[in-house]
């Protein structure tokens, strides 16, 4: 069995499983781009990866970075209205995140070895309600929220179980 684990991936899941529940009528999508899928939607496109530290035994401290956003399309309400609903999904996105930056979101077992992965500070920064738009978000009816979510990540890999042994029978 492969060691491999995609934690991009799974840090993205847990962030999209935190915006479904909380806002039930809202898909969350992975696109590179704009696609006009629905009249609102969550998108969480990737963003960087970084090593923070190393830590022994064989652990390390890693940054992620995502960038969310929340399209809307404006209904035949004033302005005010359709801006007051975005800002209400971004002011419920930021807390969500304040009440979950430190979760435990994924473990799992290779080889008698456990892998904890563990949110730490994560946060939204960055918080814009009319940020730079590329071309598939040129629509004029649209309402873009736009936020960076970055968490650090402690990874860790216990193979005390595999060394121990091994050192036990060492002569010194």
């Amino acid at each position: 069995m492969s060691g491999f684990i995609n934690t991009f991936q799974l840090i993205e899941d847990k962030l999209a499983n935190i915006i479904r529940t909380e806002f039930g009528g809202y898909s969350v999508y992975f696109d590179d781009e704009y696609l006009n899928r629905k009249t609102k939607y969550f998108n969480i496109k990737k963003g960087s990866d970084s090593i923070i530290t190393n830590l022994i035994p064989s652990s390390q401290l890693r940054n992620y970075t995502s960038e969310v956003k929340f399209y809307s399309k404006k209904f035949n309400f004033n302005d005010q209205q359709n801006l007051q609903n975005v800002y209400f999904v971004g002011d419920r996105i930021a807390q969500l995140i304040k009440n979950n930056q430190n979760a435990d979101f994924h473990s799992y077992t290779v080889n008698s070895s456990t892998r904890t992965l563990n949110f730490i500070n994560a946060v939204f920064t960055n918080y814009n309600p009319d940020p730079d738009r590329d071309d598939s978000e040129d629509l004029e009816d649209l309402e873009i929220l736009s936020f960076d979510f970055s968490v650090d990540v402690f990874e860790s890999m216990a193979w005390f179980y595999l060394i121990i042994p091994h050192l036990m029978h060492k002569e010194v």
